[in-house]
């Protein structure tokens, strides 16, 4: 079974996925699923396979058995993204410009965060570099801590508090907003095994073909700068920029 959610209308030529990307026939693989709800911007979800495998989950699946039809309006998005892809494959090669111009204004500039993405990937992830982790001893709660500041510092640099109630006005401030990566907590009393699974905290930044090339380069340069601020902090020697050796 191969999960498409966030590699199905963007990885691949024609941005057919993963199976596309790799080179692998899908009729391979057997059971491609997704959600609608990523790169095609809809909602629902799919499952593609051999006739007694679609079957059998049209039949058992308890999303099938216990939820509504998709609402005309998502149906309709869908389909209309797949045949915008169809018809206008250019829209790839812009997304990918968009991609390869917010990584030049990160990854090799930062001396920070660094991008564990694929190149083609539109939703880039941020780590903190291993050296500043290492020669900080940042806890996986710090790292936390210190990116939910970059994300503040992108989005809303000048307002740190009652956030819910000026989060429209904040976002405004520098027209950037960028989230970290949050995922379920590992649960109480799981094994060594499942604590290799949890993922490193991160910055997620997704890209967009509705954006120019300045556009794009423009939040670049604000997240780079708001990291670099708020890592810099005399008020938090801990996190200083490390000693070169």
């Amino acid at each position: 079974m191969l999960d498409e959610t966030w590699s199905f209308g963007v990885l691949g030529r024609t941005g057919r996925g993963l199976t596309e990307a790799q080179n692998v026939d899908a009729s391979q693989v057997d059971m491609l699923i997704g959600s609608l709800a990523g790169p095609l911007c809809a909602g629902g979800g799919f499952c593609a396979g051999t006739n007694d495998i679609v079957e059998h989950q049209r039949i058992t699946a308890a999303s099938y058995t216990y939820s509504a039809a998709l609402p005309a309006m998502l149906a309709t998005t869908a389909s209309e993204t797949l045949n915008m892809l169809q018809s206008n494959p250019e829209v790839l090669v812009q997304c990918r410009e968009n991609i390869k111009t917010m990584r030049a204004q990160l990854d090799p500039r930062s001396d920070w965060v660094h991008c564990t993405s694929a190149l083609e990937n539109p939703v880039m992830l941020l780590v903190l570099k291993a050296d500043v982790i290492n020669s900080r001893r940042l806890s996986i709660g710090e790292q936390e801590r210190v990116l939910q500041e970059c994300v503040d510092e992108v989005s809303y640099p000048f307002m740190h508090s009652f956030r819910l109630l000026l989060i429209c006005q904040k976002t405004l401030a520098n027209g950037v907003l960028i989230t970290r990566l949050k995922s379920m907590p590992v649960a109480p009393g799981a094994n060594g095994k499942d604590e290799q699974w949890k993922l490193q905290p991160a910055l997620k930044i997704c890209i967009t073909t509705g954006l120019s090339k300045k556009e794009i380069e423009k939040a670049g340069i604000t997240i780079r700068h708001a990291i670099t601020k708020v890592l810099t902090r005399k008020t938090s020697s801990k996190l200083a920029l490390p000693a070169v050796s």
